[in-house]
Formats: C-alpha cells, structure tokens, sequence
C-alpha cells in the first residue's frame, strides 16, 4: 500500500469552524507510535506469562521542513512562537483511511483530540509531536472536490 493513502488533517480553524488540512508538505516521515500500556503476570501454575494491553497513548513524531505559506507549518509555528500551552496547545486531528472507500469521496475516519508538543526549530526544520488525548471516534469523512473535508461519527450509511 502507498503511504499517501493513510492521510492526517490536522484542524487549523477552531472547534467552532473546523478548517482541516492535510499534514504532508515539507513531512518526509510521520509514523504513529501507538505506546501500549500493558501488563505482564507470571503465575505460578504456567510456564509463560500472560499479557494484557490495559490502554494505548497514540502520537505522531513529526519533523517538517519550515514553508511559509502552508498551513501546517503556518500553524503549528504560531503555536511555538506564543508558547501554546494547555487549551491553547490542543486541536483536533483526522486519520483518514483513504484506501477505505466507502463511496464516492467518503472514506473511514477517525477524529482524535489532541495536544501539540513543540519539540526543536532551527528556521529550516521543526519538531513537534502530535498526542492523542482520550479515546478516538470513529466514523467517516467526506473530501469534496475543491478539498473541504468533513468528519461524520459513526457508520456510514449508504
């Protein structure tokens, strides 16, 4: 599968007026560290312990080449120069399966909140992790043509 079909939209408007923009421009690596929280018991009856994944702490490590004039970097750099701290630092993000179509320009989501974490600038590159805050909601969104895209919770219903 190609990696420009697992897309991010980072919300660059406000919660009132969400304004959600592909995260790619200057971003050569982007993974998703899910960081599972787990638990490991070693009962006296077995030879092997028994796991349990108790929760899981996604992020997104980023490291973006600094473009005036895309969004992202536009807005992720005004978080750094305010020192965007607690409610200031969160947004929300789409995780869109776009090799999950559901119709025609509507695929599986999810809407994750999240806070920012400004790592390093240097004027040629920033750093910043992107932390999931609670549980995510799943649903889908629809990408118009001209590239607005819209977040429906829940399942598709064609």
């Amino acid at each position: 599968m190609k990696r420009s079909l697992y897309a991010t939209f980072m919300n660059v408007g406000t919660s009132a007026e969400p304004n959600y923009a592909r995260m790619g421009k200057g971003i050569s690596e982007m993974k998703e560290a899910y960081n599972a929280e787990e638990e490991s018991n070693q009962y006296i009856h077995e030879d092997s312990a028994t796991n349990e994944v108790l929760s899981y702490s996604p992020t997104f490590d980023v490291t973006q080449k600094c473009y005036v004039g895309e969004e992202i970097f536009e807005y992720v750099d005004e978080k750094r120069k305010n020192l965007a701290v607690e409610e200031d630092a969160k947004t929300d993000c789409l995780k869109v399966y776009l090799y999950c179509q559901l119709a025609e320009n509507i695929y599986e989501a999810a809407r994750i909140n999240t806070t920012l974490v400004i790592g390093d600038f240097d004027a040629k590159e920033i750093t910043y992790n992107v932390k999931q805050n609670g549980n995510q909601e799943t649903g889908y969104v629809t990408i118009t043509p001209e590239g607005k895209v819209t977040f429906t919770a829940g399942k598709y219903a064609a």
